[in-house]
């Protein structure tokens, strides 16, 4: 009878699993701790929710679990699938305090409109946080953080910024937040509402849980003839309809391709000019000249990935934003500017 040898896990091997394990549970602990369980309502009956024995019940008998020490109030097979995975996979990429870079902060700074000092103490809810980039500014400045994504991506916003008392994660749909009416001081929704299956539903339900005078902070994608004069449409069209793990696969070898034509003609307007009516790749090297190239490198397979596999995808003009907001809402006051991702909106609930 033969002997059959099997490997040894080596002792450090060993020890580090455990501590890891040791970690992630006392922050799961601490997290339960931290977040404010105590104002989520029911998404389909606006019920209040009490937390007991790790959920959330309604007195209409509605359970909902926390998984991860994370409330989830829907599950993670959606139109957001292609999502979570990218910043589970990314998830460090584009944090201010990994790139060692201001880009976050600058970027969500001229969003608000305010200097980001005067957000300490506010209730802040952020719609759509992926790994949680603006999460960490948020949390910088003392804001009173709430913040969801549709995905799994909560999980890695949690890695990335837990534990931290002025913090609760949640998973969420952004047309049923489980909020009451009038809850937030400021609603922080960047990145997203062009992702979403109707921007106006979606700012609808923002503003719903706004206080009067609070302020909304949105940005949208914003038409381009340049988008009907390349292959951009026509690459996403293909690669939206490969299962998750594949689209993943076929943006990385995408860039993996496409990095090294487009990084040895950086200093070529000409022909990145070309390139991009061509290439489905990011490439950021003319407007994020401080990154080195190997965070080049990352964020072409983050941002890759991430202009390629959204499911739902919509431009609007500018004039076209305005006829939306103005046809259906009635802000105090509200200003679009041309910056950022495209349209960016200021507006104030009456």
């Amino acid at each position: 009878m033969g002997i059959v040898c099997r490997p040894i896990t080596p002792i450090p091997t060993l020890i580090y699993s455990h501590t890891i394990k040791v970690v992630v549970k006392y922050i799961q602990n601490l997290n339960k701790k931290f977040m404010d369980l105590q104002q989520f309502i029911s998404p389909a009956t606006g019920a209040p929710l009490i937390f007991k024995d790790g959920h959330l019940y309604s007195e209409e008998g509605e359970i909902f679990s926390l998984h991860n020490s994370i409330p989830r109030f829907n599950n993670s097979d959606n139109y957001a699938e292609a999502f979570g995975l990218q910043w589970n996979t990314f998830k460090d990429t584009l944090l201010d305090s990994y790139s060692k870079t201001n880009y976050a902060e600058s970027r969500l700074e001229t969003a608000l409109g305010i200097p980001l000092t005067l957000i300490k103490g506010m209730k802040v809810i952020e719609a759509g946080s992926g790994s949680g980039m603006f999460t960490e500014i948020l949390l910088k400045y003392g804001a009173k953080v709430y913040s969801f994504d549709y995905s799994n991506a909560v999980e890695a916003n949690f890695l990335n910024n837990m534990p931290d008392e002025n913090l609760t994660l949640f998973q969420a749909d952004i047309r049923t937040i489980p909020f009451k009416d009038n809850f937030f001081d400021i609603a922080i929704c960047l990145g997203v509402l062009q992702h979403t299956p109707d921007t106006a539903e979606s700012m609808t339900e923002l503003t719903r849980i706004l206080r009067p005078g609070g302020r909304l902070v949105v940005d949208h994608y914003k038409h381009h003839i340049g988008h009907f004069t390349s292959l951009y449409l026509i690459w996403w069209s293909v690669i939206k309809r490969l299962n998750p793990s594949l689209q993943l696969k076929t943006t990385n070898f995408l860039t993996r391709l496409f990095f090294p034509i487009h990084w040895f003609f950086r200093d070529y307007p000409l022909i990145q000019f070309v390139l991009r009516r061509i290439s489905p790749i990011a490439f950021y090297y003319s407007t994020l000249p401080y990154l080195n190239k190997e965070q080049q490198y990352q964020w072409s397979l983050c941002d890759t990935h991430d202009k390629n596999t959204d499911q739902y995808k919509r431009h609007l003009t500018t004039k076209q934003f305005d006829k939306l907001i103005s046809t259906n809402f009635d802000f105090h006051s509200y200003d679009i500017h041309e910056r950022g991702n495209g349209l960016e909106c200021i507006a104030i609930k009456q």
